[in-house]
């Protein structure tokens, strides 16, 4: 059977649906590396291929600039290590362990930040070669019962936000001087990744609690010339009202359900409701339903995002 645009549409979403909310950005990330479209008409890349030059459009930036951009972030990202302890969570964050809801199965014993920003892979084995890291667990001293760490992060990876800034929204002209705002932006991985995809044509804002994850990030803006076009505020988003509603982009990256407890998580939403225009694209790493279907909320998440102009998953 051939669908029309509209169920085609349709079909992928309800997939996208079916797939365990953590690995919808690793499934979107094979769509963009296993397919392209040349000249109007759909290609499959063949296995292996590694340069992404071939399969690009006039919409997004050259391969090397791609290149470039990756490079300046894995500067930094290099750099921020010896800034932030090894799971890169500062004594002055207040941690939340939830409950119920989508991460209730992480178990503080058992779990290990890794900031995927700051350790790709291959980083997280090196830590394991150099016995700085484990990938397992005993579940009876001395035995060789072992069961799998649990690894959560708190940011988004290089590989995630080549994903976001060169795919779902690029950065292109038409991005030119829009606001792209980051709620809960810690490191400021979103912040930098803006202005390198971008070119530095792009204004990219960060609304962070604490004030030390603040510092850092203004260090680095400085160091590295990003302060005309990035901006990082310190305090509870919804403080800043003025802010959400002026944001074309908004960026969540899991930012409420380790951090608030579920009376507060509620209001962020509530305020979020309330205060962002028509049109702001969103874009919420796990979905929006996964992080709130244990929330009351009082209203539909079907009824206030559009999925045409909203994007799933990173």
């Amino acid at each position: 059977m051939v669908l029309n645009l509209a169920e085609a549409e349709e079909s992928f979403l309800k997939l996208l649906e079916q797939v365990e909310p953590r690995k919808v950005a690793e499934f979107l990330s094979w769509i963009n590396d296993s397919f392209a479209v040349i000249d109007g008409r759909q290609h499959r890349k063949s296995c292996g291929t590694s340069n992404a030059s071939t399969f690009l459009t006039n919409s997004f930036p050259t391969d090397a600039a791609v290149v470039e951009s990756d490079a300046f972030l894995r500067k930094i990202a290099v750099e921020m290590r010896a800034q932030v302890p090894q799971d890169a969570i500062f004594e002055s964050e207040t941690t939340f362990w939830p409950e119920d809801g989508l991460d209730s199965d992480c178990d503080p014993a058992t779990t290990v930040h890794v900031d995927s920003f700051l350790y790709d892979d291959d980083d997280v084995d090196d830590l394991v070669d150099a016995n700085l890291l484990s990938r397992n667990f005993c579940t009876k001293c001395g035995s060789k019962e072992v069961k799998p760490l649990t690894f959560i992060t708190h940011s988004l990876s290089i590989d995630q936000l080549r994903y976001i800034f060169t795919v779902l929204v690029p950065l292109n002209q038409a991005m030119h001087n829009r606001l792209i705002l980051d709620i809960g932006s810690r490191l400021g991985a979103v912040l930098y990744g803006v202005f390198y995809y971008s070119g530095g044509y792009v204004n990219a804002v960060g609304i962070e609690m604490n004030k030390d994850l603040c510092a850092l990030q203004k260090k680095i803006v400085v160091e590295n010339g990003m302060q005309d076009r990035i901006k990082v505020i310190n305090d509870d988003v919804r403080n800043q009202r003025e802010v959400v509603a002026a944001a074309d982009v908004i960026v969540m990256n899991n930012v409420f359900s380790f951090f608030l407890p579920l009376k507060e998580q509620i209001s962020c939403f509530e305020f979020l409701y309330a205060s962002l225009r028509p049109g702001t694209v969103i874009i919420s790493n796990p979905t929006l339903e996964a992080v709130t279907e244990h929330l009351s909320l009082p209203f539909k998440i079907s009824s206030w995002v559009d999925k045409g102009s909203f994007f799933l998953l990173l």
